[in-house]
C-alpha cells in the first residue's frame, strides 16, 4: 500500500472563445486569458497492489484486449466540498481513473482509493473540475511513477470535455500564473498557452444561491457566436505584443470589454453581483486600486489589483470581503499561483 497527496489550484477565465468544430475532444477547447489561483483541490490517493505481474506494459499504450478476469477492482472515490459536506457525484474522477487504466498508467492488479477535498465552490467559474482532474493525475503519477505529466493532462482535458465542463481550464491551470491561451486543445498539443508570474492576492465573490454550468453557454449556438466574436477580438489584442507582467493593464481592459461585448454582463445574476461588489469597492474608497471582473462562467467576480506593483494589501481585501458578505454574497481571499512548466 502506497499513499500520496497532491493538489492543484483552480483557474479563472476572464475572456475566451468557443472552439468545438472538431469531434476530437483533445482538439476542442478555447483561446482566451485568465489566471490560476492557490485554492483548488487536494487529493490523497492510496494504491493497493495485489500480485506483482511478471512484466509491465509500456505506459500510455492501450492493450488490444483485456481479459475479464484481469479487470481491476472498482476504484473508491469520496469527495467533500469546501464546507466539509459529502459530495454525491464523483463520476468525473471515476471516468478519469478508468481512462488511466485504459492507458495502462494504472494496472489491472492495482486498486486505487481517492479522498478529494474542494477548497472553492463548484459551478462558479473557479475551475474546480479541471483542478480536481489535474490533482488526480498528479496523485496517480506520484503513486506509480508511470507516464509523463502531459499524458495525465491530456486525459484530464478529454474527460473534462466529455463532461461538458471548462473548455480551457486544464490548459490554463497546466501553465499557472497569468496565462494567454493562443491555441485551443489539450496541453502540450494542440493546445498552447504562455504565462507570467503575478504574486498578488485576489478576492473571489460569488452568489451562493446561483450556479452556472459551462455547458449552458458553450452548447448554445447564440452564446457561442457572441462569446467567440468577443473572445477573438480580445485574444488578438492581447497577442499583439509579448506576454509579460507589463500587459496586466491590457488584460484588465480586454476582460472588461469582453464581459460587455459578449453579453455576459447583461445577465441579471451576473450584473447583480458585479454591481454589488463594485459598490462595496467604491464605498471603501478602493476604486483607484481595485478592479472588479466577471469570472467565466459563474455568478461570480474577482477583485484584482489595478497594477501588479500595487499588489493590494490582504487587510484591505478582508475589509472588502466583510462589506460584500453583508450584501448576501460569499467570499474567499486567495492569490495567483506561480507559473508551472510542463515536462
Amino acid at each position: 500500500m502506497t499513499t500520496a497527496t497532491r493538489r492543484c489550484g483552480g483557474h479563472i477565465t476572464l475572456l475566451f472563445t468557443v472552439d468545438k468544430s472538431t469531434t476530437l475532444k483533445r482538439s476542442q477547447g478555447s483561446k482566451g486569458a485568465g489566471f490560476s489561483i492557490h485554492h483548488g483541490v487536494e487529493i490523497t490517493g492510496t494504491l493497493h497492489r495485489k500480485n506483482a505481474p511478471a512484466g509491465e506494459p509500456m505506459a500510455g499504450i492501450t492493450p488490444d484486449l483485456r481479459n475479464e478476469q484481469d479487470a481491476p477492482e472498482p476504484p473508491t472515490v469520496t469527495a467533500k466540498d469546501m464546507h466539509g459536506d459529502h459530495l454525491e457525484r464523483v463520476d468525473l474522477y471515476l471516468d478519469f481513473i478508468e481512462a488511466c487504466y485504459d492507458a495502462t498508467l494504472l494496472r489491472s492488479d492495482e486498486h486505487i482509493e481517492m479522498e478529494v477535498t474542494l477548497e472553492c465552490p463548484t459551478s462558479q467559474g473557479f475551475g474546480m473540475s479541471a483542478a480536481g482532474l489535474i490533482a488526480a493525475g498528479r496523485v496517480i503519477h506520484a503513486l506509480t511513477g508511470r507516464g509523463r505529466a502531459t499524458q495525465y493532462l491530456k486525459i484530464a482535458h478529454r474527460i473534462e470535455r466529455l463532461h461538458g465542463a471548462g473548455l480551457g481550464d486544464v490548459l490554463g491551470a497546466s501553465v499557472g500564473g497569468v496565462e494567454l491561451r493562443l491555441a485551443p486543445g489539450a496541453p502540450g498539443w494542440p493546445g498552447h498557452a504562455t504565462s507570467f508570474e503575478a504574486n498578488v492576492p485576489v478576492l473571489l465573490a460569488w452568489d451562493p444561491l446561483e450556479e452556472r454550468h459551462t455547458s449552458t453557454y458553450i452548447d448554445n449556438p447564440a452564446w457561442q457566436r457572441s462569446i467567440t466574436m468577443a473572445g477573438e477580438a480580445g485574444v488578438s489584442a492581447l497577442a499583439a505584443r509579448p506576454w509579460s507582467p507589463e500587459r496586466w493593464g491590457d488584460l484588465l481592459l480586454a476582460s472588461r470589454t469582453f464581459a460587455t461585448a459578449s453579453g455576459m454582463l447583461e445577465e441579471e445574476e451576473r450584473a447583480r453581483i458585479h454591481r454589488h461588489t463594485l459598490e462595496a469597492v467604491q464605498d471603501g474608497g478602493w476604486q483607484a486600486s481595485m478592479a472588479v471582473r466577471l469570472c467565466m462562467l459563474g455568478s461570480s467576480v474577482a477583485v484584482l489589483p489595478r497594477t501588479l506593483d500595487d499588489g493590494g494589501a490582504v487587510e484591505e481585501l478582508e475589509h472588502l470581503a466583510e462589506r460584500i458578505r453583508q450584501r448576501g454574497f460569499a467570499c474567499l481571499i486567495t492569490s495567483i499561483s506561480p507559473v508551472s512548466h510542463l515536462d
